[in-house]
């Protein structure tokens, strides 16, 4: 997967941008609000996920401009694919002139990773971020997750509504059986398919963390459920779903005190630890950011060995708080992915043995 033609226009600050990317390492610098995480933005929003950024659509056009254009080539190793986005009074969106109901349908066409500052909250934030973390990339290999995800939140709204009322209405609890069963199906499936994947990002992290570290320190990333102790092979079973059912009935009379479901995949936790010491207590600022990078770079070694194709990889602001060691491998170790890094420092360039390197000033590309 490769962009062979990036155009912009009118999107946040960007002004008539072309850009023609090299098939490696694409450095794009400048000085801050000059455009770069822009770009980067703007590449990722043909994924067909939202912006990294969380910004209204309203935001995304220029203060001085009626509308933004975007426009992306890529090379999908089978044929050149273009797609187009149009936004102003509609939004409209298209794949080889063929116009789309929604920015989902790009999901699947364009295969991307990125990484910003923001993902930093995945480590320094909530577990729920942690666990979105997880749903995102699954989502992308398995188009049926969402499905299921979806189905347990609202059988979980419903559960809740539930605990709620039996205050007030106590023989309503007979009832409670029936929102269980379907929650501990539901459950059942959402945590194998998280710890499948927890399993197989873990691997592709822990050697791509050795290298960021110079083989000084070990990632190791773990799901903890709040359900299952071991949840040991990964097949769907019976078995599984009358502990889940199980569990929930003994948590029952905690839940009605609380008015809410205290356990599930609603509740499950990821750990990252180095060394065994946990990440977001003890990590630094550069052993977080490393930490970040190596899941986003794991994702995409995953998304490889699924998909048969490599993804292209964003790294916006990513040298930040990383030594010189750790920026070597980043602008010299990420073999066979089309990556494009955003930095502020020219400096950080200088290491790159091969690539190319794109001048950003006021949202333009600079000669």
């Amino acid at each position: 997967m490769k962009v062979t033609e990036f155009r912009g226009d009118g999107f946040r600050n960007l002004k008539q941008i072309v850009i023609q990317p090299g098939e490696g390492i694409n450095v794009i610098y400048g000085q801050n609000a000059q455009g770069k995480t822009n770009l980067i933005e703007a590449i990722w929003l043909f994924s067909g996920a939202r912006s990294f950024r969380s910004s209204k659509e309203s935001k995304l056009i220029g203060f001085d401009c009626q509308r933004a254009e975007l426009s992306l080539e890529f090379d999908d190793t089978q044929r050149i694919q273009k797609a187009n986005m149009v936004f102003g009074a509609k939004n409209k969106y298209f794949l080889n002139r063929v116009e789309l109901k929604s920015p989902t349908e790009y999901a699947g066409n364009f295969l991307c990773v990125v990484f910003s500052p923001a993902h930093l909250s995945i480590i320094q934030g909530s577990p729920s971020l942690r666990r979105k973390f997880l749903d995102s990339a699954i989502c992308q290999i398995r188009p049926d997750y969402h499905h299921y995800l979806h189905q347990y939140e609202k059988v979980l709204y419903q559960r809740n509504s539930l605990l709620k009322e039996l205050y007030r209405q106590p023989y309503l609890k007979d009832t409670m059986e029936i929102w269980d069963l379907q929650l501990a199906k539901l459950g059942t499936i959402v945590s194998l398919l998280r710890q499948d994947y927890t399993d197989k990002v873990a691997k592709f992290s822990h050697h791509i963390y050795q290298g960021i570290s110079s083989q000084k320190e070990n990632l190791r990333v773990e799901y903890q459920s709040t359900v299952f102790d071991k949840l040991g092979d990964r097949e769907y079973t019976q078995d599984k779903v009358q502990h889940y059912l199980e569990q929930l009935e003994q948590n029952l009379e905690q839940d009605i005190k609380q008015g809410f479901t205290g356990i599930g995949v609603h509740r499950d936790e990821v750990e990252l630890l180095i060394n065994d010491v946990s990440v977001k207590n003890y990590g630094s600022q550069g052993q977080q950011r490393s930490s970040i990078l190596a899941l986003k770079l794991a994702e995409a070694k995953l998304l490889k060995s699924i998909t048969g194709n490599n993804p292209v990889i964003l790294l916006d602001d990513v040298m930040s708080e990383l030594d010189v060691s750790r920026q070597d491998y980043i602008l010299n170790h990420v073999k066979g992915h089309q990556v494009f890094i955003t930095c502020c420092d020219i400096s950080n360039t200088l290491r790159l043995q091969h690539g190319e390197i794109f001048h950003v000033e006021d949202g333009r590309i600079q000669s």
